[in-house]
């Protein structure tokens, strides 16, 4: 008669199962999964400061590209004229173009305003590209065509630049950005106005009739002679403005800024 089996020791069945299990190798406990890497967050480079144009002349502000809020930005800077007479002019010039800037920061043909320091500065964002008249391929006829289109959207907001030229051109990645709204002129509804505007408009499309003129070399077609041609007003206007009463301006501040400094 077989003994009764200690509960302790194991059937023959269970030491079966046991010697399997032995014989299987270790389970390793799971790796943790690595830890994702935290997203590096990009700090912009710092700008050192640099002077692109000297306010030299009647009402010409300091443009400085600078670094502010981590983000490059235009300084149009005014402060020279500070304490002068030439102060209020220069602070109607920078309020006035702020305002034409405000009228177009939907607009993606012209530079947003960042902020203003005090009554003389204004901040504005930062083109990176090239002036028109020293792109790599000035020539090329995309730009031009793309300039009197942007120049044509830009007089149905019944706004002219009024000042069109290589310098106040920037090419950014293929995109024609026009710059120094100073002169710019907002003509809203109205008969008069309207007569106005309608001068003024052919005076932008003339000036870059102009530049196309002398940066391609070719040839204008007779409609782009007839609208580079400016109203004969105008012509007289701007004769008198550059050759009589800037020229009497440019003179007296320079005799008040003399005075200042002796």
């Amino acid at each position: 008669m077989n003994a009764p089996l200690d509960s302790a020791t194991p059937s023959p069945a269970e030491a079966r199962t046991l010697d399997a299990a032995s014989a299987l190798p270790e389970t390793q406990p799971p790796h943790p999964a690595p830890a994702k890497p935290s997203p590096e967050i990009l700090t912009p480079p710092l700008i050192t400061p640099r002077t692109l144009q000297r306010g030299e002349g009647l009402l010409k502000a300091d443009v400085v590209l600078k670094t502010h809020a981590g983000q490059p930005v235009i300084c149009k800077d005014y402060s020279r004229y500070a304490g002068s007479w030439q102060a209020i002019p220069a602070r109607l010039l920078l309020r006035h173009e702020a305002r034409i800037l405000e009228r177009l920061r939907h607009w993606p043909h012209a530079p947003k305003v960042v902020g203003q320091i005090g009554k003389l500065a204004l901040l504005l964002e930062y083109v990176p590209g090239e002036m028109l008249s020293e792109a790599a391929d000035p020539t090329s006829p995309i730009y031009f065509a793309q300039l009197m289109a942007v120049l044509t959207s830009l007089h149905r907001s019944s706004i002219v630049h009024n000042d069109i030229r290589g310098s106040n051109i920037i090419v950014s990645r293929g995109r024609v950005v026009l710059i120094d709204f100073a002169s710019a002129i907002y003509l809203p509804g109205g008969r008069l106005l309207r007569f106005l505007l309608r001068p003024l408009r052919r005076s932008d499309l003339a000036g870059g009739l102009k530049l196309k003129a002398r940066l391609t070399g070719e040839a204008l077609t007779p409609e782009e002679a007839r609208l580079r041609r400016k109203p004969a007003w105008i012509r007289g206007l701007q004769h008198t403005w550059k050759r009589h009463l800037l020229p009497r301006l440019k003179r007296q501040s320079q005799a008040q800024r003399y005075d200042e400094t002796r």
